[in-house]
């Protein structure tokens, strides 16, 4: 099990909707005016443009919308990893106790994509509307990155599922990541795995 860093947006995402924190993925939370080291967000944010882009202050904001107690339930019903937060509410899932394999990920994701979870169908809907990366004539592919650069190892996380084909595949790759201009193998590898195996091309 590693941190889940930005993976972690996935199920976020899920839990804030489901709690009420924002409506939609197109409700805006204004940005408070600090200079971030990620241009992208440096704006005013939603759903729809924070996730792609991973702006933390966002989720962090949702994360106190959210409150510890409905993280302790909802982490339990999405049987999320080891479930445990612990005392910083805004940021378990970077640098906290929260963590996760990448068989769980599977795991999650698979139930995440049946909507096996006792959670609304707009939850599902929005959920898919922002994690769908990729679409071509042959496949889609719904995915989220994270990186926790701090853990030891540093991981880098690429988690996801590709419909083609009529089927659906699931994947969910942690390789070490120590320094940012690695961040890119991420992806490389694994499209080149799904490749590979003859499921996209």
């Amino acid at each position: 099990r590693f941190s889940p860093a930005s993976t972690f947006k996935i199920a976020n995402t899920l839990i804030a909707l489901e709690a009420g924190a924002v409506a939609n993925e197109k409700q805006i939370i204004p940005w408070d005016g600090q200079d971030r080291e990620v241009a992208a967000w440096n704006q005013d944010q939603s759903l729809a443009t924070a996730f792609p882009s991973s702006c933390v202050w966002f989720y962090q904001e949702l994360a106190k919308r959210v409150g510890k107690d409905n993280y302790v339930k909802y982490l339990k019903i999405l049987q999320y990893g080891n479930e445990q937060i612990g005392s910083e509410v805004t940021g378990f899932w970077l640098h906290g106790e929260l963590r996760i394999s990448a068989l769980e990920q599977i795991e999650f994701l698979k139930k995440v994509y049946r909507q096996e979870f006792p959670l609304r169908a707009s939850s599902y809907e929005i959920l898919q509307k922002i994690m769908l990366v990729a679409q071509t004539a042959q496949y889609r592919l719904w995915a989220k990155t994270g990186w926790a650069p701090n853990g030891r190892p540093a991981v880098g996380w690429f988690v996801g599922y590709v419909a083609s084909g009529g089927k659906v595949w699931f994947f969910a790759t942690n390789i070490e990541i120590p320094q940012p201009d690695a961040l890119r193998l991420r992806q490389e590898v694994t499209l080149a795995a799904l490749r590979a195996k003859g499921i996209i091309e």
